[in-house]
């Protein structure tokens, strides 16, 4: 499950995830955008692992 963290005024959203298992915390990130439709990127805390990001 996410849960909201914070909106930005330009519309971008920040969720995380509860504390997995092996103790890290997923942060997704997702921005609107008129011609891609999404931005979007997710990091695994504490690493700093960033996987899936579609930021143009």
């Amino acid at each position: 499950m996410m849960y909201p963290f914070m909106t930005l005024d330009d519309g971008t959203e920040i969720v995380h995830s509860e504390t997995l298992k092996d103790g890290r915390v997923k942060v997704y990130i997702e921005k609107p955008d008129e011609k891609d439709c999404f931005h979007h990127a997710s990091c695994m805390l504490p690493d700093y692992q960033w996987e899936d990001v579609f930021w143009v």
